[in-house]
Parts: structure tokens; sequence; C-alpha cells
């Protein structure tokens, strides 16, 4: 005789096995004895088993201070090259050159850290190239002329660059989707306001007095030297707190090293609930989509050439120009202008001081301030040299930092999946400024110009999470 009220109790059991099963990515296949294979899950669906808590938020933390190391080393070279334009006798075309090094390096380091990165760990090129970027940013505060000075200013920010896309990379791939985007966006908050620790440094220490001859360099160690010196401290701080942390679990699952992403994995759940490692709720991990395995075997030429063509190619290719394309728009204009804010401000804020500019945009200010002669009571011209950043321009790069990294909090907390309107946004503003800068007459109403059409570096963290997204963690 059939039993009917079993049959229900069965029914709701198969159906909250098969919905856990789906839940937790668990294989539907049993092993010979009948019982359940381990419950597996890629990585992307393992992290939101982890959660967002203490690690990720001190990864957050140590993400955020190695981009503004990076950024110190970078931005902070324009306060450095103005203190030392009458020690190392700087014409204005060297001057240029030396600001210019190191979005030079970043340049030249961009393909071989992305190999790196993508080959032997995000984790690994962070530590690596935080520790040599601080023995020569430290080195250049000992340049005997700006030649050296600018051959180690181009090695230190080769190296420290790496941070641009290994920083970000590393946050991202440790984080759920769900908070992924924010958490890069928040760390973008740090490097926009990277010239203004700068100025925080250099506003002690630029007006120290003190002058010691070193004789084996035939230099004489002033101010300029010890900011060159401590603003390169931060990578090396950064350096050593990132041995604290994992490498990326989508980093080693792409490598095929599954037994070591699930105990990252495991710890970073066990440090954001305070519950045991072993109680993760996926103990198998299966490959993600996408990723492609690199032959190690192979020379480094041919390891860097399949790391890079598939970028250009379907499906990615369209993707790639799109991105490539703002990344060069961004970069040419944000990271190439905030290098010369202390030189423009200075002169805009000289100029004031001395009761020009009437009448002039800012690039009539700064070719009007270009003369470093002045003439005395006798009408003949003495050359002289001053190598003064005025208090106001320190200010002013404080006041740049402060306001960019607010409006960068504010579009993490907001724009969340409107980040391509955000992007227009931020870079239909800045395009505006630079439009008015040019043609209003009234110099203060130029450099507040000059300061919104800056903020369109706003949007490299926009870009951050555009290519943790887009592409697969192989070629990241």
């Amino acid at each position: 005789m059939p039993r009917p009220s079993n049959a229900p109790r069965k029914v709701r059991r198969q159906v909250t096995d098969t919905t856990m099963q789906i839940k937790l990515g668990k294989s539907h296949d049993a092993d010979r004895e009948g019982k359940p294979s381990p419950s597996s899950a890629t990585v992307d669906e393992a992290l939101t088993f982890t959660g967002f808590g203490k690690y990720n938020f001190g990864l957050l933390l140590v993400c955020s201070w190695t981009l503004q190391a990076m950024g110190m080393d970078l931005f902070g070279t324009s306060f450095v090259v103005a203190a030392a334009v009458c020690d190392l006798e700087l014409t204005m075309q060297q001057r240029a050159l030396l600001t210019a090094m190191p979005l030079v390096g970043v340049v030249t380091g961009a393909q071989l850290w992305g190999y790196v990165a993508d080959t032997k760990g995000r984790r690994l090129t962070l530590m690596l190239s935080m520790s040599v970027g601080f023995v020569f940013a430290a080195l250049s505060s000992f340049a005997p002329d700006w030649r050296s000075m600018a051959v180690l200013k181009l090695i230190s920010s080769t190296f420290t660059s790496a941070t641009n896309s290994a920083a970000y990379t590393l946050l991202g791939e440790s984080c759920s989707e769900r908070t992924r985007g924010r958490a890069m966006l928040l760390c973008t908050c740090a490097l926009m306001c990277s010239q203004a620790a700068a100025a925080v440094f250099a506003y002690p220490i630029l007006p120290l007095g003190f002058s010691y001859h070193i004789d084996f360099l035939g230099i004489e160690y002033r101010p300029w030297r010890l900011l060159a010196l401590v603003m390169a401290l931060p990578c090396l701080a950064t350096a050593a707190l990132l041995r604290l942390f994992h490498e990326s679990p989508k980093f080693l699952a792409s490598r095929g090293r599954y037994e070591e992403a699930l105990q990252v994995l495991k710890s970073i759940y066990a440090c954001n609930s305070g519950d045991l490692a072993d109680n993760l709720p996926v103990q198998k991990l299966i490959p993600e989509k996408g990723n492609q395995q690199v032959d190690e075997q192979g020379s480094f030429l041919r390891s860097l050439w399949q790391q890079t063509v598939p970028l250009f190619q379907a499906p990615l290719l369209r993707d790639t120009i799109k991105l490539f394309y703002l990344v060069a728009v961004i970069y040419m204009t944000g990271s190439g202008f905030i290098l010369w804010l202390p030189y423009i401000m200075n002169n805009l804020f000289v100029v004031l001081e001395s009761g020009g500019g009437d009448g002039m945009n800012l690039c009539s200010v700064l070719s009007y301030s270009t003369g470093d002669s002045f003439v005395n009571g006798n009408d003949t011209t003495i050359p002289t040299c001053d190598d003064t950043i005025q208090d106001t321009t320190l200010l002013s790069a404080m006041a740049y930092g402060a306001i960019a990294s607010s409006i960068n909090l504010v579009l993490s907390l907001t724009c969340g999946s409107r980040k391509r309107l955000a992007m227009m946004g931020i870079l239909g503003v800045s395009g505006l400024a630079a439009v008015f800068l040019n043609l209003v007459h009234t110099p203060i109403a130029g450099g507040v110009f000059f300061f919104v059409f800056l903020l369109c570096a706003l949007a490299m963290g926009i870009l951050s999470v555009y290519f943790v997204e887009l592409y697969p963690t192989s070629l990241r």
C-alpha cells in the first residue's frame, strides 16, 4: 500500500538539496559510493562567501598607501626640481626633462610590469618594484648633477609605476564582484591626494636653512635633497606591509594553483568572519572562463608575445582600443599637467603678488613670468636665480588633493553601475575647463579652471575598474 505522506517530504528535500547545490556551485556528480562530490565554485563565486571585512579593509589601506607612495615618487618630483633649480643650475629645457622623467618611466615600465604581474604575481611585483624603486629614489637625493638625477628618477619611476596596475588588480581580485568597483575607486582617493601629501612634506622641509658639504660627491646637501629622500620612504614602508597579505587568489587559480588559491580564500574568510577557515562553504575551485595558460617553458619573448597578442584579437580588440585611447587622453592631460602644478601655480602667485597679470589669461601669465632677471637701481640687468616656492603654491597643491579626493570619494559611493556616465561627466567638465582656461582673461579665474581641468585624473580609478572587469585574469 503506498505511503503518500512521505512523498511530499522527499520532494521538498530534493528541491532543497538541488537549491543548495546550485547556490554553492556544487557538482551534481556522485562518486561510486553515491556520496555527493565536494562543493565547487570559481574564485569569483567563492569570494562572495568571504565577505568584505578586516582583511579587505586592511588590503584597501595598504594598496591605497602603495598608490600614494608611487604618486609621491612621480608627482613629488616637481617640488624637488623647483627647489633644485639653483643648485643644479637648471635651464627651462633641463627642468622640463627632469619633470617629465617620471612619466617617461611609467611608459617605459608599463609592458614589462604588466607581464611580470600576470606571470609572477601581483603581490611579488609590488614588493619587488617598490623596494627597488625606493633605492633609486633615495639615491636621486644625492645626485651631483641634473643628468644623473634624471637617470635615477627614470629608473625609480620605472619600478614604482608597477603599482599603477598591480595594486588595483591585487585589491580587485581579492574582493567580491559586488564590492570590487567601490573598493578600487576608494583606492584612487590616495592617488588623487599624492601631490597634496608631497606638499605636506615639502611645507616644513623646504624652508629649512641647513647646508652640508659632501666632499666625495661634490654636492651641498640642502633641504630639497632631504625632501627627495623623505618622499622615497613610503615606497619601502608599503613594500614591508605587503608581506602581511596574500597573493591574489584569482591569479593563483589562473596559474593552475587551485589548492593555494583555496587556502588564501579560507584565510580571507577566517579573517573577515572570525569563523574557522575550514568552514568556508566552497571546498573545491574550478577554472573561470576566458583564461589562457602561458607556456612557462618557452623563452621570455615568446611568453611576452603570448600575453600581448590576445589583447589585440577578438573578442578583446574593441575594448582594448577604447580603453587604450582613454588611457592616452587621461594620462597626457591629468597626469602630465599635474607634474607642472607647482610651477604653474608658483608663477601665478608671484605675478599676482607683484601686482601684474591684469587682463591676462593663464598662458599669458606664464609667458610674462618666465624671465629670471630683475633690474637694479642703475637700470643694469643682473641675472638672478630664485628657487623659492611660495607657501600659497604648497597650499594650492594641498587644496587640489583635498578637492580631488573628496570628489573621488563621492564617486565611489554613488556612481556604482553608472561608471560610463561618470566618465563622460568628468571628461566633459575637464574639456570645458580647458577651453575657458584660455578664454578667460583673469589670472585667478584661470588658476581655478586649471584646477578643474586637472580633475580629469579622477577617471583613472574608473578606468582601472574597467580593466579588471573586462579582461580575464591571465591578461589583466
